[in-house]
């Protein structure tokens, strides 16, 4: 077994799927499915585009890459300090900017805007977003084990955190001998023609049963689903024979991911009239094909992008270094900065692609500069966004 030095492709995989969900958020005042903002004027080839080219691996390539993380922090530290750096990183950004600063605007185009649940008068919206904060309670929806009065985006901080602490233990055994032998095993059989695909089976086992059993968006389906790339991904830098494989199907993947999604999704869905939302359509063999379909094609998408990323990003320089640390602040910053900018481009009297181009130059360039200007050089604004602090030489 060869274990892996640090990989540069696993963190330019990370910058780049970082602007993915950038562009992604962005196209969404766009597309024919309903969200805190929408334009008058939408489009469905927008939307069958975007998420049949990015829906299937956008967050699954998230989670596993921050497993692959996790491997890296546990061959240095305990699993006390893993789980002690996992709080300090994701629940005090999570409580502290994004609670109080970025989550109570989504809240107010949600519920006031979107909704109009709420009066929008700031003394009705504000004390409402405060007052549906509640206590953490075992229930069939996992968000609730962390409570927040409005989620937004920052769902994904809360799934990597509790996905982080309930792998942990199964992270620590696979560090042991034993848990070493079965990651060769696991390594041999990648090895072989076509191996790397096995781990669709528990993929697709996690969807079919768990979202007849739970059938509740990001709930107990998701949370497993989620994490299984998570620990899929803790593998990744343990033995290069992974990445060895994920660069000799690449092809392969990218076949699955595209007849996949193109193919048996859009039959499914347009043809046959499958409603793919959790609790729409009762269990069956459109509901086993779609999950199945669709475990195929997610997995076959983060194939091939790692087996891309392995190919020809392996290499480090200093746009990497600066990309690879603003990512965080990034990910915390970008929905609520987009969601601003376009309620206001939204309003104007042009197309859906201008709407789009002025959406994302705006944002991005608001949010590079509340990071460089707001964020990366004070340490104090360091810790809140999780970040490391910068060593100051005397």
């Amino acid at each position: 077994m060869r274990a892996m030095e640090r990989r540069h492709d696993i963190d330019w995989l990370r910058v780049l799927a970082m602007l993915a969900v950038f562009v992604f958020h962005c196209t969404r005042f766009f597309d024919t499915e309903g969200w805190h903002l929408k334009n008058a004027e939408r489009s469905f080839v927008l939307f069958i585009l975007v998420r049949g080219l990015m829906w299937p691996w956008l967050m699954e390539i998230f989670f596993l890459l921050s497993g692959a993380g996790a491997w890296y922090v546990l061959q240095s530290r305990s699993a006390g300090a893993f789980a002690a750096d996992r709080a300090k990183r994701l629940l005090i950004p999570l409580y502290t900017i994004g609670f109080l600063i970025l989550l109570p605007p989504q809240f107010y185009f949600q519920r006031v805007i979107m909704d109009g649940s709420v009066g929008g008068d700031f003394r009705l919206w504000l004390p409402a977003y405060f007052g549906d904060f509640g206590l953490p309670r075992l229930s069939p929806w996992p968000m609730t084990l962390l409570p927040l009065p409005f989620d937004g985006h920052l769902w994904f901080l809360k799934f990597l955190f509790l996905i982080s602490l309930a792998a942990l233990p199964l992270l620590v055994f696979m560090k042991s001998p034993r848990g070493l032998r079965w990651t060769d095993a696991l390594a041999r059989w990648c090895g072989r023609r076509g191996g790397i695909f096995v781990f669709v089976i528990p993929l697709a086992l996690a969807f079919v049963v768990l979202r007849a059993v739970s059938p509740v968006q990001k709930g107990w389906a998701e949370f497993v689903w989620y994490g299984i790339y998570f620990v899929l991904g803790y593998l990744i830098p343990a033995d290069g024979r992974f990445t060895d494989a994920f660069k000799r199907h690449r092809w392969i993947g990218l076949g699955l991911w595209l007849a996949g999604m193109f193919g048996g999704i859009l039959t499914l869905v347009l043809v046959l009239g499958f409603d793919p939302m959790p609790g729409a359509a009762p269990f069956g063999l459109k509901f086993v094909l779609f999950q199945v379909i669709w475990a195929v094609a997610s997995w076959g998408s983060v194939v091939f992008w790692l087996g891309l990323g392995a190919r020809y990003l392996n290499f480090k320089n200093r746009a990497l270094a600066y990309a690879n640390e603003a990512v965080l602040p990034f990910y915390l910053f970008h929905q609520t900065i987009i969601l601003i900018a376009g309620y206001f481009v939204i309003r104007w009297n042009i197309g859906i692609l201008p709407k789009l181009l002025i959406v994302v130059i705006v944002s991005f360039a608001a949010i590079m500069a509340l990071y460089e200007f707001g964020v990366r050089r004070f340490n104090v604004m360091r810790f809140l966004f999780g970040m490391r602090p910068i060593r100051r030489s005397s």
